[in-house]
């Protein structure tokens, strides 16, 4: 089957497009790409609707098969529909929420032209059902394999952090660090700087996913605490990326987490900061249990959760 990708990144390695066009070609399909934010031309009107029409000739000359658009805040209502009108099959898989109520420019203008909406966080499904009745819920996964991948084998790995957290620094993120000061700590993402010194001598700016994983494997303990907002995609991606590296997962994840891994025996959830406590002094002394979690977790992501995976069930459902 011919599909186009249409993608916020074009499909670059190693991003989440690259590994959706992995999980296709493994399959025997035959891809191309489009990166509907090249050279930032979607911010202006005039150049955003050439993009959009370039979108149309690309699928109906191929032709495209299938056409998969992932996120695609910007392309313009209509643009969807002239595809399905040559009987292209087209279909969205949405990793942000989609309705704008956290930053207005992520809405999707069009979701009812979609022949299936795939949503990563199923408390929006319902919602979008209203817009268009062909949406499906269809979690986030992970490449264990090319991106997500191992970089230091389980019983080589020396631990020089006890704890790591890769994202942005959300006051209830900063307030569980901060007590573990003393310990050894891998921090990196957006908004650290402006933190305590204490946690911004210790951390990155936001880091590139080659690095991201190799964190990971170095630290005992990999922190996911969720932020604040109810707006937040829940399983984020990080929930599947983890586990993928063979590394520890700590989460507060606590909305569905059974439908992907059994707590205490894949992956660890606290309820609450003294529960988390409770957590991270047992983990950081049990060396035998955490790595009992990171093998079962990395185990189940091969089984059920990788990006093929996904690919998969989409292919199913578009049937």
């Amino acid at each position: 089957m011919n599909v186009l990708i249409v993608d916020m990144l074009g499909c670059r390695y190693p991003d989440l497009g690259f590994q959706i066009k992995s999980a296709f070609e493994s399959l025997g399909h035959t891809v191309r790409t489009f990166d509907y934010r090249k050279w930032h031309l979607q911010k202006m009107s005039l150049t955003n609707k050439i993009l959009n029409k370039m979108i149309v000739h690309i699928a109906t000359s191929w032709p495209a098969e299938l056409v998969l658009v992932s996120k695609g805040e910007s392309i313009l209502p209509g643009t969807i529909e002239k595809i399905s009108n040559r009987g292209i099959k087209t279909a969205n898989w949405e990793p942000d929420e989609p309705f704008g109520d956290l930053q207005p420019f992520n809405k999707i203008q069009n979701v009812g032209e979609y022949d299936a909406f795939f949503m990563y966080d199923n408390q929006y499904v319902e919602r979008l059902k209203e817009l268009n009745p062909h949406t499906y819920y269809l979690p986030a996964g992970a490449d264990p394999f090319g991106v997500h991948k191992e970089q230091i084998k389980i019983e080589e790995r020396q631990y020089s952090s006890d704890i790591c957290l890769v994202g942005t620094a959300y006051l209830n993120r900063v307030e569980l660090l901060t007590p573990y000061l003393e310990r050894k700590l891998s921090i990196a993402g957006p908004g650290w700087e402006k933190t305590n010194p204490e946690l911004k001598n210790r951390s990155l700016p936001p880091v590139k996913i080659n690095q991201m994983t190799r964190m990971f494997n170095e630290a005992k303990i990999v922190l996911n605490p969720y932020g604040p907002s109810k707006s937040f995609i829940v399983p984020n991606p990080r929930t599947f990326e983890i586990p993928a590296t063979r590394s520890f997962q700590l989460t507060n994840m606590s909305r569905d987490v059974n439908l992907f891994f059994k707590k205490g025996k894949e992956i660890e959830v606290y309820k609450d900061v003294k529960e988390f406590g409770e957590l991270v002094d047992h983990y950081l002394e049990d060396d035998e249990a955490r790595e009992s979690i990171a093998q079962a977790g990395y185990d189940r992501v091969l089984k059920e959760h990788t990006i093929r995976h996904r690919i998969v069930e989409m292919l199913r459902i578009l049937k």
